[in-house]
């Protein structure tokens, strides 16, 4: 992908900016994806010279990588890229690599060799499912899935094609060798045994938050369980703390729930909440918000005494997101007594407005 210097943060353009060559090598945060960034890097060596690699995942990281580097050409490894990145990636129609593959060997990766939860690792994971989604459709992606590892050298010569990088035959095997000499590419029945050896709650938080995005499964709604949360006590816990359990709301207006910090992709979504709240919480007021950067949409709920209810809520992830996307509870009033709990969230696409129905109801109001 060639960088324009407007999609790089809106700087002059000149010649400099136009001759350097930006490859994105796209997703999950698995050892797969990170052996083709790895071999991107060295075949781009091979044929445009001095090549620096950098991880990112919004346009403002990219714009200051592109500021700070010495090196003429660089190799943008993304694994969670927002969908405004997405966006930039797409309308440009130049050529960007995307890794998929069994989302468990991400899952693996993130916990055994980053020393992740597993509540972090699925947030990772979801939210490179969410952007490879949509960039696997574009026709600039070359799709590279953990079944190409049986032929290394064809992944090799397939991403040169793809990027236009003049590597020899001689190059590309030599490239190659040398990585699978660091290391194997994947290891499908270790990762089958890490899966196994989960309890049922933490495969419950992973299959919630993937299940939608595997082969076959486009019309299952997803669930993002507790675990994915943090809950905010006041005075504030000294690490973050999952909700799992009750948050207890006495003390100062705040956010007293919040997370999962997950992209979705683009569309129109429906989310459905579940809330708990004690006798004590008759009477407060408490507001539940849609933010990913910016509000998206936000209602009240106001408690008559101990209950159990749900919250629906419509909003819109458009081209214009540029962080991952929170739910967040609020009390707006301080408290002297009383609980709250979240059950789980349900979130599922809905049908957008067609726009024969906006144009029909703008002619009807403007009678």
């Amino acid at each position: 992908m060639a960088l324009s210097a407007a999609a790089a943060g809106n700087y002059p353009s000149n010649d400099y900016w136009c001759e350097r060559m930006i490859l994105f090598s796209i997703g999950m945060p698995s050892r797969f994806a990170e052996w083709c960034d790895a071999l991107t890097g060295r075949l781009a060596k091979c044929s445009l010279g001095a090549v620096e690699s950098a991880t990112l995942n919004t346009l403002e990281e990219l714009a200051a990588i592109v500021l700070r580097t010495k090196a003429s050409h660089l190799v943008a490894c993304s694994r969670q890229p927002v969908v405004r990145l997405q966006s930039e990636i797409i309308a440009s129609q130049r050529p960007y690599l995307v890794a998929i593959g069994d989302p468990r060997s991400a899952l693996r990766n993130l916990s055994e060799r980053m020393g992740q939860s597993v509540p972090e690792a699925t947030r990772a994971v979801a939210s490179s499912c969410a952007a490879i989604l949509r960039l696997t459709r574009s026709p600039g992606a070359l799709v590279m899935t953990g079944d190409d590892t049986a032929d290394p050298i064809a992944i090799g010569s397939a991403i040169a094609g793809h990027f236009e990088l003049a590597a020899t035959p001689d190059q590309i095997a030599a490239a190659v060798r040398e990585l699978c000499e660091e290391g194997p590419l994947a290891d499908q029945v270790e990762d089958s045994v890490w899966w196994d050896g989960l309890g049922d709650r933490e495969r419950a938080v992973i299959n919630g938050a993937l299940l939608p995005y595997l082969p076959g499964a486009d019309a299952k709604p997803m669930l993002w369980e507790p675990e994915l949360f943090f809950i905010n006590e006041d005075p504030p816990a000294p690490a973050p703390v999952s909700a799992t359990r009750h948050v207890d709301i006495t003390g100062r207006a705040r956010f007293l729930v919040y997370g999962p910090f997950i992209n979705l992709p683009p569309g129109s979504w429906t989310a459905n909440i579940v809330l708990g709240f004690s006798a004590e919480a008759a009477g407060m007021s408490f507001m539940v918000e849609i933010f990913a950067g910016h509000q998206l949409c936000t209602t009240r709920v106001e408690p008559p005494g101990e209950q159990i209810t749900e919250v629906n809520l419509n909003f819109v992830i458009d081209h214009s997101v540029d962080q991952p996307v929170q739910v967040r509870i609020v009390n707006e009033r301080p408290a002297f007594d009383g609980r709250l709990a979240l059950g789980q969230i349900t979130l599922a696409p809905r049908a957008a407005i067609s726009s024969e129905t906006r144009d029909r109801l703008a002619a009807v109001l403007s009678e």
